[in-house]
């Protein structure tokens, strides 16, 4: 097996398809939100139009691929279940993921079992894991926004779900392991890769400025060049999901590149640690985005 993040299509110019639109790697906030405005009603707004489409149909892989680089886990992990559609029930702006993978000679690895999570709109995480990553009690016997699949023979695998909030120190992410067999959900689980995949500025300001939801919460108060996972990284294109607005529902869809041996070196994302301490070791309890909270989380969060 592989490693690594192919595909800097990222850079794709913006299409205007009837209701579908791009999102472009121009910083315009105008670029963000396209010709159709964001729905609303989580996964049950995701068609089956949406989810029959190929965003990698026009991308073939460039020759040779390039690993895809090794990010935190974070504190914020915990057991998922196997399933397609990892919302819980919850509400937000539809998205449809698309994960390609390949090994470093571009071909498609089939059958890896690829683990998902992230927040909901409030910014908070479900599951019994360090306390401040909940934005309520009640989550903490919850599954929302965590589960895994195994890859196709294309090598693509798919969810659905709801565009993540924000919270503190952190710019919107979607946390990604693909792990070796089976699953296990030890955070010491051997692994082919670790990583996180971000958004663009530019979308995440249109989403927290107008869909429903989301604009309660406000603008983000980091952006990709302050997070602490991917800020020091001069060119972030290889940790940001391709974005696609079709009809108001989210694709979003990336490619990533495994090592051949789980012994080869791995590369490293360059964040941008904050001064001292882990920020947000200390205060009250209320979740990464919670009124009440800590400030700042540990790094990687």
């Amino acid at each position: 097996m592989l490693r690594h993040l192919a595909q800097a299509a990222w850079a794709v110019p913006a299409l205007s398809l009837g209701a579908c639109s791009s999102i472009s790697k121009a910083p315009a906030a105008s670029a963000a939100i396209g010709h159709a405005p964001w729905a609303t009603g989580g996964t049950a707004a995701i068609s089956a139009a949406v989810r029959a489409s190929n965003p990698f149909a026009a991308a073939a892989a460039a020759s040779p691929c390039t690993l895809s680089c090794e990010a935190t886990i974070g504190p914020c992990h915990t057991q998922s279940p196997e399933r397609t559609d990892i919302s819980d029930g919850w509400d937000g702006l539809p998205m449809h993921l698309q994960l390609r993978l390949l090994d470093l000679q571009c071909q498609p690895i089939a059958g890896a079992l690829v683990e998902i999570w992230h927040t909901n709109y409030t910014g908070g995480y479900s599951g019994e894991i360090v306390p401040m990553c909940n934005n309520n009690a009640a989550d903490t016997q919850r599954q929302f926004f965590r589960g895994w699949q195994r890859s196709d023979a294309q090598g693509i695998v798919r969810f659905d779900s709801c565009y993540p909030g924000w919270y503190a120190s952190r710019a919107n992410h979607i946390h990604i392991r693909i792990l070796q067999g089976a699953y296990d959900a030890s955070d010491a689980a051997s692994s082919w890769l670790t990583t996180q995949l971000l958004f663009p500025d530019a979308l995440n300001s249109a989403v927290f400025a107008q869909a429903p939801h989301y604009k309660d919460k406000g603008q983000p108060d980091t952006t990709l060049d302050s997070d602490n996972v991917v800020g020091e990284e001069p060119d972030k294109s290889a940790y940001l999901w391709d974005v696609q607005n079709i009809a108001g529902v989210m694709l979003a869809s990336k490619t990533l590149v495994l090592r051949n041996n789980l012994g080869d070196t791995l590369c490293q994302v360059k964040g941008r640690m904050p001064p001292g301490p882990p920020p947000g070791m200390q205060g009250g309890h209320g979740g990464p985005g919670g009124p009440g909270g800590p400030g700042r989380p540990p790094p990687g969060f």
